[in-house]
C-alpha cells in the first residue's frame, strides 16, 4: 500500500474526490474541510457529519455554550467590535513570546472598557490618534462582556491558565468551513447573532 501523498507516512486508503488522490485517513479527517475543500457529496465528509466523535461533538456543544452568552443583546456596534478585538487577541497569541493568558485578556478588555467609558462621560484627550477605533457605549459593552465571560470561565475551575483563550482559537480559528454544517464559521456566527438580534 503506498504512502499518503499529503502527509508521507500513513497508508493511503481513503479516495479523496477534492485531491483526487487516494490518502491516508488520518489527513481525510484532520485536514477535510479545513486544508481539504471538500465537495459536499463526498462520502466520507457526510459520514463525519452524521457521526462526530463523541469527544468532538462534546467540545463543539460546550464551545457553542460559550458563544450564545458572549454575543447575546449586544448591538452592531458591540459585535463588530468583537469581531475585530477577539481575532486579534488570538492572532497576537499565536505570535507573543511568551504568549498570553486569559488574565491579560480580561485585563485588557477592562483596561479598554473603561477608557471608552471615560469617553463617554465627555473627558477628551489633546493628542489623541486619528486611527483609534470610535470609543463609545458599544465598545464598552462589548468590552465588559468580554471581561465578564472570562471571570465566569476561570471561575469554572478550568486548570489551564490560557484555556478561554484556547476556546477562542477553536471557535475564531480560519477554516474552510464549519465541519458540522458545512458553512463559513463566521458566517454561522453573524447567522447567530442575526437570530439572537431578531428573537428580542
Amino acid at each position: 500500500m503506498a504512502a499518503c501523498p499529503v502527509c508521507g507516512k500513513g497508508k493511503s486508503k481513503r479516495h479523496c474526490p477534492a485531491l483526487g488522490q487516494v490518502i491516508c485517513p488520518t489527513c481525510c479527517g484532520t485536514k477535510r474541510l479545513v486544508e481539504i475543500r471538500c465537495p459536499a457529496d463526498c462520502g466520507w465528509l457526510k459520514a463525519a457529519r452524521a457521526h462526530p466523535p463523541a469527544v468532538q461533538q462534546r467540545q463543539q456543544e460546550h464551545d457553542a455554550n460559550l458563544v450564545v452568552p458572549l454575543i447575546r443583546g449586544l448591538d452592531d456596534g458591540g459585535y463588530a467590535v468583537l469581531m475585530a478585538c477577539l481575532p486579534a487577541a488570538v492572532a497576537f497569541r499565536n505570535e507573543a513570546d511568551p504568549p498570553p493568558l486569559d488574565s491579560d485578556l480580561q485585563a485588557a478588555a477592562a483596561a479598554l472598557a473603561a477608557t471608552a467609558e471615560t469617553a463617554i462621560r465627555g473627558v477628551l484627550y489633546e493628542h489623541q490618534p486619528d486611527t483609534l477605533p470610535r470609543l463609545d457605549a458599544s465598545t464598552a459593552a462589548a468590552m465588559r462582556r468580554v471581561e465578564d465571560a472570562v471571570k465566569d470561565f476561570r471561575r469554572q475551575g478550568h486548570p489551564a491558565p490560557d484555556a478561554y483563550l484556547a476556546f477562542l482559537g477553536r471557535v475564531l480559528k480560519p477554516r474552510l468551513a464549519d465541519a458540522s454544517t458545512g458553512l463559513d464559521l463566521a458566517s454561522e456566527i453573524q447567522a447567530g447573532f442575526a437570530d439572537l438580534q431578531n428573537s428580542k
